[in-house]
């Protein structure tokens, strides 16, 4: 009786571990998992992963209104180099071969801080994800 209860106890540790959530480009299975490497992957400066997901016609509008095309996207999250960031209030819905993914995005540090609404539209390019277009909106404090 004690051996088994011993095994039950360790086959039910072992399940609580789950899988780990920490994703990777070649790893991710959903529109969060995606928009918080592209984050991930601004904050870190791993600007080659920025581009490599960014569509050739991308388009991104910046916080004050900016439109700015892939290179002028990269350029402006250098110049800002966000020291922390977060996510919240995640909201994903799949359209075909598209992801349309909502949050909001927390900045601290560096030449930018405050709460941002995020909008991203994610494609399905050959075997891969990239994003299309973002559009961010300062959330004001009430």
């Amino acid at each position: 009786m004690r051996v088994s209860s011993v095994i039950l106890v360790g086959l039910l540790l072992a399940g609580c571990a789950g899988t780990s959530k920490h994703h990777t480009w070649n790893t991710a299975t959903g529109g969060e998992q995606y928009e918080r490497l592209m984050w991930k992957a601004i904050h870190d400066q791993d600007w080659d992963n920025v581009e490599r997901h960014l569509s050739p016609t991308f388009i991104g509008v910046t916080s004050e209104g900016q439109a700015l095309d892939r290179a002028g996207w990269i350029a402006y999250w250098k110049g800002l180099q966000p020291v922390d960031f977060g996510l919240g209030e995640v909201n994903v819905q799949p359209e075909g071969a598209d992801m349309k993914v909502s949050c909001i995005l927390q900045l601290q540090g560096g030449r930018t801080a405050g709460a941002l609404r995020v909008i991203s539209i994610w494609q399905q390019v050959k075997t891969r994800w990239a994003l299309t277009a973002t559009s961010l909106t300062p959330i004001q404090n009430k």
